[in-house]
């Protein structure tokens, strides 16, 4: 069983493109990635209200799109979406840990297709 770290997108963002871990910023942020890092996971991802899942090291401009907007619909579609995304990343909803270090929202759809996960913390 493999560990893999899911850490939420927030909205303060430098405004100019750079790796994923690096457009981020705020302190809720960075307490989710020094706890992510801590855990010495196989992997840990941004999940992301415009990209779906990304990586640490992918390089993407600012955006402003808030899964805590949009419809029931569209979190399901953007659920699906990541979920698809970390199957062809190789790793097993069935198998592996997932840790989701989000709010409510962005887990809602994805915690019903992963039988083993974790969320330590509370995220408005």
């Amino acid at each position: 069983m493999r560990k893999v770290i899911l850490v939420t997108c927030v909205a303060p963002k430098r405004n100019y493109t750079c790796a994923a871990k690096d457009l981020y910023q705020g302190q809720l942020f960075e307490k989710l990635m020094q706890f992510a890092e801590a855990q010495n996971p196989a992997a840990i991802f941004i999940l992301s209200g415009k990209h779906h899942l990304l990586t640490l090291e992918a390089e993407i401009a600012p955006y402003d799109v808030n899964l805590n907007q949009v419809s029931e619909e569209a979190l399901k579609d953007w659920s699906t979406k990541v979920l698809n995304q970390l199957v062809e990343a190789g790793f097993d909803l069935e198998r592996d840990y997932f840790y989701l270090l989000t709010n409510e929202v962005y887990r809602r759809h994805l915690v019903s297709q992963m039988n083993h996960f974790e969320a330590p913390f509370y995220i408005e």
